[in-house]
């Protein structure tokens, strides 16, 4: 089996997708882009557009980079 950067790129999503999200609820308070986003745009929606975009983005694409990687 040869490594891609496919494999790469994707594993490294979902290792950063789940550390995003086990920082999310141990320490909330310590990120600062969820800190701002909750300045400018209220608590419920800076909360719903870090999951989505630092979480559940990652964790998908790097899925799909995975599965890219073992079809070829």
């Amino acid at each position: 089996m040869d490594i891609s950067i496919n494999f790469i790129i994707g594993v490294l999503a979902i290792v950063y997708g789940l550390y995003s999200f086990i920082q999310r609820k141990v320490a909330p308070q310590n990120i600062e882009k969820l800190q701002s986003m909750i300045e400018r745009n209220g608590e419920k929606m800076a909360n719903s557009i870090h999951l989505f975009g630092y979480t559940i983005l990652p964790i998908v694409a790097g899925l799909l980079l995975l599965y890219a990687h073992f079809r070829a």
